[in-house]
């Protein structure tokens, strides 16, 4: 399940490879096999856990458990992970540890682990293209997904728990996940590929989602970072209009079959393909509304409503204000129709 769904969409391993460990590691005794290898499958077991429905009758508590446990198992060994030879798997099992964690109400975990898989993955230079340039077409594309699904992970961590983000876009000399080799004979990945069920749309998740991280990197550098709190008014509107614009651009560039109010009718298999775009359409929401300062946390909003309820002043909206609230309600729309419990919703 693993494979063809989240792997599918968010590739941390390619499928062939990841089959092949699996088979080497088990066919040797337990004190013998490679504990990274060992390491890395129970992370996969632990993402694969997390997307599998219980029966009706089941609540989530067993599948948390079995999640948790698979987890405990990889993270037993992550010393051999972190301190033996630096290979893409070492890298591979960490990022995946942090997608586990990465929903966790406390972010300290992940936040600690996504550091340490950047510092291994600049020492052998993931985000540099030249570093990878004698490997084959498929190792090339397995290096750059690895390297994407860590800066997602460095963006998104760093935007929700408000400190600073690891990985600079000033070092990275790396091709897009749309843009990435081709072999010999013309053919691409179709990973990150999804494509709405009577097949007339299609749109690049993975891609949406590192263009995504990169504005999130840039909220953040807006509003908590130490430079923006010594911004002049005119500084600060330049910056978030900056922003607004790329999330502009970035939204103008999402099919109008996979927007909030649509996805759910169009895409096959909506259990899997639906959790997805219920996270894209939340972070995309979430930047929206961080940017135009129109949340809970913002103690001017919050005060200027305080002061209109009581019939006080006149409460000055965002710019953005009718962008915001239309999308909100498409994203409900989305949330309602799909939300369940015992439905995931990680990535």
């Amino acid at each position: 399940m693993f494979l063809s769904n989240l792997n599918s969409v968010l590739p941390l391993f390619h499928a062939g490879t990841f089959l092949r460990l699996v088979g080497d590691c088990y066919s040797h005794t337990p004190r013998q096999r490679d504990p990274v290898a060992w390491a890395a499958i129970n992370v996969v077991l632990a993402l694969a856990s997390q997307q599998i429905l219980p029966p009706a009758d089941d609540g989530t508590g067993d599948r948390m458990k079995q999640t948790t446990e698979y987890l405990n198992r990889a993270q037993s060994v992550i010393s051999a992970v972190m301190l033996s030879e630096t290979r893409l798997l070492n890298i591979q099992t960490l990022v995946g540890m942090v997608m586990v964690l990465q929903s966790a109400h406390d972010p300290t975990q992940p936040l600690i682990l996504i550091a340490a898989t950047l510092r291994l993955a600049h020492k052998i230079g993931l985000q540099n293209r030249a570093t990878s340039a004698h490997l084959s077409f498929e190792e090339r594309r397995q290096h750059a997904y690895v390297f994407w699904l860590a800066y997602i992970l460095d963006k998104d961590l760093s935007l929700r728990a408000q400190q600073p983000f690891i990985q600079s876009d000033d070092d990275i000399d790396l091709d897009l996940p749309d843009c990435l080799p081709v072999d010999h004979d013309g053919n691409g990945s179709t990973a990150g590929l999804v494509i709405t069920a009577d097949g007339n749309a299609r749109m690049n998740y993975f891609l949406a989602r590192v263009q995504l991280a990169n504005i999130e990197g840039g909220v953040y550098n807006c509003i908590y970072s130490t430079r923006a709190a010594k911004y002049s008014p005119e500084e600060r509107l330049a910056a978030a209009n900056s922003i607004l614009l790329a999330h502009e651009k970035w939204q103008a560039g999402i099919p109008p079959e996979f927007r909030a109010a649509v996805v759910i009718t169009m895409t096959k298999d909506s259990t899997a393909n639906i959790g997805f775009f219920c996270v894209l359409h939340s972070i995309s929401l979430r930047c929206l509304t961080l940017i135009n300062r129109a949340h809970a946390w913002d103690d001017q909003w919050v005060s200027g409503v305080r002061d209109i309820g009581r019939g006080r002043g006149e409460l000055q909206l965002p710019a953005k204000w009718a962008t915001l609230v239309h999308q909100a309600r498409d994203f409900m729309v989305l949330f309602e129709q799909v939300w369940s419990a015992k439905i995931w919703f990680r990535w």
